[in-house]
């Protein structure tokens, strides 16, 4: 497929990526969602280390007020998980300049496991399933071919998939199999567009408007189904902004594309070195493995 084609066929893509993403902002869950998810902190590395060394399978954390107001109460005999939360102060000085003073107090919160009550909305991103562990190993090849140290780890709590930092990956280790798929091109796609140059400077929107695209054409493209008009609503991107896009995703797509069918072949081939002199029935299984490529041409 050459450049053209290929462009109008991840144009398409988008388009349905866009339309998907405009009708999840518009639902009234998307909105509850929200709400709810903006009572929650971002906490900082140091509270989430304090909270995974007092609860390893801390998930979603917040304090006893938080969890009163979403209708939630701590479970009798819960051992609170302490942190430290910032507390400002303003100090004076000769009655015109003022100081700000932060110091750190040590505050008490609870996992979600620890609550009971009302349930928590919940907005789909991950994927369920391990049935694409092939194209798992194949994103790992990828990475290793391009320099990038890739390493499945423990996260932190409150939702983390996984993060690029400029020639290394970090990526969930509790998550499913096709979640990791997923989150495996979203952060490669960080490392090919947003690591030098222009890409450095964009905002953190257009960067994952970027990365979340890419991902949604590589592995509809292998017949993963992803839910990233989900996570693109929760950057509040539109269809607009997702089109404006079009280059960088398809040039991000199409070099993880063609490496995996690269390596694809290549396992095909050796699986089928010892049957070399039977060549016209090889001819066929392999345009049998090209016919599950929805748009891989001779001339990709």
């Amino acid at each position: 497929m050459n450049a053209h084609h290929y462009l109008k066929h991840v144009e398409e893509k988008l388009q349905e990526l866009a339309a998907e993403t405009d009708a999840v902002k518009k639902s009234a869950g998307f909105q509850q969602y929200l709400d709810t998810m903006a009572k929650f902190w971002q906490y900082s590395y140091h509270n989430q280390l304090l909270i995974h060394f007092a609860l390893p399978s801390a998930t979603r954390v917040a304090g006893f007020k938080t969890w009163s107001s979403l209708g939630r109460r701590i479970k009798k005999g819960s051992k609170a998980i302490m942190i430290l939360a910032p507390v400002t102060r303003i100090e004076k000085k000769d009655d015109k300049e003022e100081k700000v003073i932060v110091n750190f107090s040590p505050v008490n919160v609870f996992d979600v496991s620890q609550t009971e009550g009302q349930e928590l909305p919940v907005l789909e991103i991950t994927l369920k399933g391990d049935d694409q562990q092939k194209l798992l190993d194949s994103l790992m090849s990828f990475c290793e071919a391009k320099g990038i140290k890739l390493n499945f780890k423990e996260l932190g709590v409150n939702g983390l998939y996984g993060y690029s930092q400029g020639g290394q990956i970090v990526v969930s280790s509790q998550d499913s199999v096709n979640t990791k798929v997923n989150t495996l091109v979203h952060e490669i796609a960080h490392e090919l567009l947003h690591q030098t140059g222009e890409g450095k400077s964009l905002s953190k929107q257009q960067k994952e408007i970027q990365a979340e695209g890419t991902a949604y054409v590589v592995c509809k493209h292998f017949g993963l189904e992803t839910k990233s008009f989900t996570y693109l609503a929760l950057y509040e991107a539109d269809s607009q902004q997702i089109m404006a896009n079009l280059e960088a995703i398809a040039k991000a797509s199409k070099e993880v594309i063609e490496f995996l069918i690269f390596i694809f072949l290549s396992r095909f081939a050796r699986i089928n070195n010892k049957n070399l002199s039977r060549s016209r029935s090889n001819g066929n299984k392999l345009s049998c493995m090209f016919s599950n490529f929805s748009f891989i041409q001779n001339d990709l």
